[in-house]
């Protein structure tokens, strides 16, 4: 199995999976995507060689501090001075940038021809600069404007094109024939502004209908965020791969519906033992007003002894079974936080409940920091001659289904109230 993922901060609203995961069910490839939260680039990248992933895509706001991370840059990626794409490549972490062509194609499949067309980008980050040079290298005139107008003067010398301030939007936005906004909607005084028939916006953003409407009303082209995502995600694919690929049979209305939704009855964390589920759990529940249960604490108290003692007296196997009811039954309960065993993801029927009813994050740590932690003594699958080389065996098993179950993974290396606030930035304060 190969494992891919996207990162940013936030990144659960990311629609990145479905694209991949589509493909790689649609031709039956041995590869799963999912998403990764971390607090930096560094942070991702660790994480991306801890779980031994073999691609990762980067979202704002990595993209350009993700570089001096890398030990390779493709010359475009090194042009634009951003990345969106890393590939493990012989060991090396080589960083692409595949967002130009998320530009150039969502607007060239619209039908348009750029070149010499007048064109302002806003926004000077990642997204911004890849813009712009699609823009450019594609024979379009090219303003960039940025509320840092330095920010965007460096970038401008970079790529030979114009800059400004965001001050600066009233004065230009009436006579560009193509915008490209990669800012957050609401941070522009767009109401008033002089948009016009005529013209068309390409909008970095998705899943926000600000920019839409504000088109609709001014009789403005709208081309959705969901077009750049999906023009960008095809040649990473072919990255991550390694060859040309094929889209025939990919559904396209699937492949880009929303990112998994907070609706679900509630939330769930997995992973091996020592990764700190329970005490997570417990912390963000307590910061969402939520009821926290630990499936393990749970078995024990309906059966009146140890899970240890469950092992030695009535086997694994029946332990297991006691396990598969309690998923069952505790993932019907809405706005619960729910700790599983370390195992309880090797069961097809749990990792199906789970998906069907649990939004599902993997706690993921390194075997050093799970030993640092761990009570050997009360964990019955550690009494073994050589604890450590077993553990890293029985994880390496288990890998892949912690992988394919986790809507988000987020690594809890850090104190636990430090993965707590990581975890509650991205849910939100609410089910």
């Amino acid at each position: 199995m190969n494992f891919f993922a996207v990162t940013g901060r936030p990144i659960l609203h990311s629609r990145s999976p479905n694209i991949f995961n589509s493909y790689f069910q649609s031709y039956r490839l041995p590869a799963h995507y999912t998403r990764l939260a971390a607090e930096s680039a560094r942070e991702a990248l660790d994480l991306f060689n801890e779980i031994g992933l073999k691609g990762m895509n980067v979202t704002a706001p990595f993209k350009m501090e993700i570089v001096p991370h890398l030990e390779r840059l493709d010359p475009t990626a090194k042009k634009i001075g951003a990345v969106n794409t890393v590939v493990r490549e012989k060991r090396i972490l080589k960083g692409y940038n595949t967002d130009h062509l998320g530009v150039s194609g969502a607007l060239e499949s619209s039908g348009l021809s750029l070149r010499g067309k007048k064109s302002l980008v806003v926004g000077a980050g990642g997204a911004g600069r890849s813009a712009a040079y699609a823009l450019k290298y594609k024979g379009a005139e090219v303003i960039v404007l940025n509320r840092d107008p330095e920010k965007a003067r460096r970038l401008a010398r970079t790529i030979g094109c114009a800059s400004g301030s965001l001050e600066e939007l009233e004065a230009h936005i009436g006579k560009a024939e193509i915008l490209v906004f990669t800012v957050p909607p609401g941070s522009l005084p767009l109401e008033a502004c002089s948009m016009h028939p005529g013209q068309v916006l390409l909008d970095a953003n998705y899943g926000d209908a600000t920019w839409e409407k504000m088109a609709a009303a001014k009789g403005v082209r709208y081309i959705r965020g969901e077009e750049w995502l999906k023009h960008q995600a095809l040649p990473a694919l072919k990255l991550f791969l390694g060859k040309e690929i094929e889209t025939e049979r990919m559904d396209w209305p699937r492949a880009l519906q929303a990112a998994p939704s907070l609706d679900r009855n509630n939330i769930v964390l997995v992973g091996f033992m020592g990764s700190g589920k329970s005490a997570i759990g417990r912390g963000l529940a307590a910061k969402m007003s939520c009821e926290f249960l630990d499936v393990d604490d749970w078995i024990e108290k309906q059966e009146g002894k140890s899970i240890r003692d469950i092992f030695e007296t009535n086997g694994e196997a029946y332990f297991r079974g006691k396990e598969k009811e309690a998923i069952a039954r505790l993932t019907r309960i809405k706005r619960l936080i729910l700790a599983c065993g370390g195992g309880a993801v090797l069961d097809e029927d749990n990792r199906r409940c789970l998906a069907e009813h649990s939004l599902v994050i993997w706690i993921y740590t390194s075997l050093k920091t799970t030993f640092d932690r761990l009570d050997r003594s009360s964990r019955p699958l550690l009494q073994h001659p050589r604890p450590f080389d077993h553990a890293r065996e029985l994880l390496r098993q288990r890998l892949d289904d912690y992988f394919q179950s986790a809507d988000l993974i987020v690594g809890n290396e850090s104190p636990a109230d430090q993965t707590v606030r990581k975890v509650h930035e991205e849910i939100g304060i609410s089910l």
